[in-house]
């Protein structure tokens, strides 16, 4: 396995290389500061594996697309938590994410797990992630006041969910003509023909999430 470690010149990076060359006899170790690119990232043959100081100015984004679209190991190294680039990385479901500090075993276990085809996510940088996750998953709608009433969003929310009259029936507890009340006061508020209509507005308008 041929490993790229991209990181500004410095005694910490010495010291990992040469960890590296230590623990992994078998694979081609190689750095590169950047100031080579594109020649020695991606013009030749490319690693097996790059691992990305965000420190390092080269245009990462480009380098990790061109990694992961010939199914690489991409691995970034950030030294602050609350950089701005990591929300945008955690996107790209990458194979590993380090943070500075790591002790020489986590450094050399989380490579061989990537090594493995699994994710390694840094304890200091997966509390971000997770924030992330539940910020996607809590949609939060913005609902007009004054348009429609609580239960009349509750039934144009189902809608948007594909629920017939009997499924919002069931599930809200009401009867079939309440529900048929309720869309009908649904559509004639909204200026819709029918539900479809409805939906389609409410979805543009992000009053109501799929």
């Amino acid at each position: 396995m041929k490993i790229l470690f991209v990181k500004k010149p410095s005694l910490l990076r010495e010291g990992i290389v040469q960890l590296l060359n230590q623990r992994f006899q078998e694979s081609e170790i190689c750095v590169s500061d950047g100031s080579g690119y594109p020649d020695d990232l991606i013009a030749n043959e490319l690693s097996d594996m790059i691992i990305i100081d965000l420190e390092t100015d080269v245009p990462y984004r480009e380098i990790i697309e061109v990694y992961k679209q010939c199914n690489k190991k991409v691995i970034i190294w950030v030294a602050d938590k609350e950089c701005m680039k990591l929300n945008e990385l955690f996107t790209k479901n990458l194979d590993g994410y380090f943070y500075n500090g790591m002790e020489e075993k986590e450094l050399m276990d989380a490579i061989q797990l990537v090594q493995k085809g699994k994710k390694y996510v840094h304890p200091a940088l997966s509390c971000l992630l997770l924030a992330d996750y539940v910020k996607i998953q809590q949609k939060v709608s913005k609902r007009p006041v004054g348009i429609l009433s609580n239960r009349e969003w509750e039934v144009l929310q189902l809608l948007s969910k594909g629920y017939n009259n009997i499924d919002i029936a069931t599930h809200l507890y009401l009867s079939d003509k309440t529900v048929k009340n309720y869309v009908s006061a649904i559509l004639r508020k909204l200026e819709v023909p029918d539900r479809t209509n409805a939906v389609l507005k409410a979805l543009k308008q992000k009053w109501v999430y799929v």
